[in-house]
């Protein structure tokens, strides 16, 4: 079940426009904007694009690092990148596009597209599958297959009946669990109902409709301007591994460049390509089964840098991580695309989100502790939400993991406060009355933290 909590609000920014915040255009802003950049990337490494967009007009630019390493390529803005994951809002606008239609309904049982998929006596429906609900596996879970499996050219419904050996993590709508697994049986009901593949349903009616001259299905093909991938080893930078594109599929493959996700985005949110509608759909929270909210949408995640309201995804894939964020309130769009491995463009983002909206970023100058001190912070913290986040100490340094989440290195700033390795993310620590470790997490330079208690 959806519901539209913040609908009213953004649609009267994208009716009537927006308020300024933005200091000014000027060399002096634009420099703050390198300068975020710079911090982290250099000329001789893989880097990353950067693009920032108010209304849908370029007001900042830049490249660093390398295209290609072994040719001593450099960046331009123009590179195209493979985009990850950021290709799940595609894919969930092609279905809106095709329920705009009336070829489908999200809440259509899936076994309408596909009745062969094992569902084990469950009704998961499209809307399941496109808020990761559905309780279906994320096959990129498997290790084996994605040491192996992945560089073989396959069918889609070969692959279909791989991913569909695992079982299922929960019931329907009980709870949310990313599922690329899901998003690659929305590319199949996509090809299903429109008679096309995948690439060209895409290509016709998104790329082609808002000209994104720069943005394709990165099969074998050569396309023009795109960068190589890379990931750090204790050695240095070697190329990435090779993923045949069928695998990723409706759940990651697509590449494309920062201007033309500008259009991309700017004509997503105005209506250019589905209605508001479709587009509020994609944006609200869900419901889960027990009453609590998930904040991820038809593959778009609402959140927050400071006080704003943001919508936006990250996306990564063998050689490259990417990151888009938009903020109604001001029209800003903000896109990051690397190619390597080792980057955090999330940061990016949210600094250069940061340095536009006026908002104060949080520095940190790491300092040493004993393994003592660092020891203490390890357990399990409980967020009033239920939510556990750990933290972990290993061989000399911290690391932490909320639910199932990524793994991030912490690293203390002061003897009570930890942060995020390439992040804005900290910590700081207090006991409460009862004696117990209490985490105030700040994030998304919000002054207002979640609060954790040591269980």
């Amino acid at each position: 079940m959806k519901t539209s909590l913040i609908a009213g609000a953004v649609s009267a920014i994208l009716l009537f426009g927006a308020s300024n915040v933005f200091a000014s255009d000027s060399n002096a802003h634009k420099a703050q904007y390198r300068m975020v950049l710079k911090n982290v990337l250099s000329k001789n490494e893989p880097g990353a694009v950067a693009l920032i967009s108010k209304k849908g007009e370029v007001i900042f630019k830049k490249a660093i690092g390398s295209a290609n390493l072994e040719l001593k390529v450099p960046l331009k803005a123009k590179n195209v990148f493979k985009i990850g994951s950021i290709s799940k809002q595609f894919t969930a606008a092609a279905i809106m596009i095709l329920q705009e239609r009336g070829k489908l309904s999200v809440q259509d049982d899936i076994h309408k597209y596909v009745p062969d998929f094992p569902t084990e006596g469950h009704v998961i429906t499209i809307e399941q599958l496109l808020t990761h609900t559905s309780g279906l596996a994320n096959y990129t879970e498997d290790h084996e297959l994605m040491l192996r499996e992945v560089q073989a050219p396959a069918t889609l419904d070969e692959i279909l009946a791989r991913f569909a050996v695992h079982p299922m993590k929960f019931q329907p709508g009980d709870a949310m669990a990313y599922s690329n697994t899901g998003y690659v049986l929305l590319g199949k009901i996509i090809e299903v109902v429109s008679g096309q593949t995948y690439a060209d349903f895409i290509d016709e009616h998104i790329f082609d409709k808002l000209d994104m001259k720069h943005s394709h299905y990165a099969g074998r093909q050569i396309i023009k301007h795109h960068v190589s991938g890379y990931e750090l080893s204790p050695e240095g930078y070697v190329n990435a591994g090779y993923i045949d594109m069928i695998w990723p599929h409706a759940a990651g493959a697509l590449s494309s460049n920062v201007f033309d996700l500008n259009i991309w985005y700017t004509a997503l949110a105005n209506g250019a390509l589905i209605s508001e509608q479709s587009y509020q759909q994609m944006i609200a929270p869900v419901i889960l089964n027990d009453g609590s909210v998930s904040n991820y949408g038809y593959g778009l995640v609402s959140t927050t840098i400071g006080e704003y309201q943001a919508i936006g995804h990250a996306g990564g894939i063998h050689g490259f991580v990417s990151d888009a964020v938009y903020v109604p309130e001001e029209a800003l769009y903000i896109t990051v695309l690397t190619n390597s491995t080792n980057r955090n463009p999330q940061a990016l983002t949210q600094r250069l989100a940061a340095k536009a909206l006026g908002l104060k970023s949080p520095s940190y100058k790491e300092i040493n502790l004993t393994s003592q001190q660092l020891q203490a912070f390890e357990g399990e913290y409980q967020f009033e939400s239920g939510a556990v986040r750990r933290i972990v100490y290993y061989e000399g340094d911290l690391y932490t993991q909320e639910g199932e989440g990524y793994i991030a290195q912490l690293s203390p700033s002061s003897p009570d406060t930890l942060f995020f390795d390439q992040s804005t993310t900290y910590m700081k620590f207090v006991t409460n009355e009862q004696g117990h470790l209490v985490m105030k997490l700040f994030e998304n330079f919000s002054e207002v933290p979640r609060r954790a208690v040591r269980k």
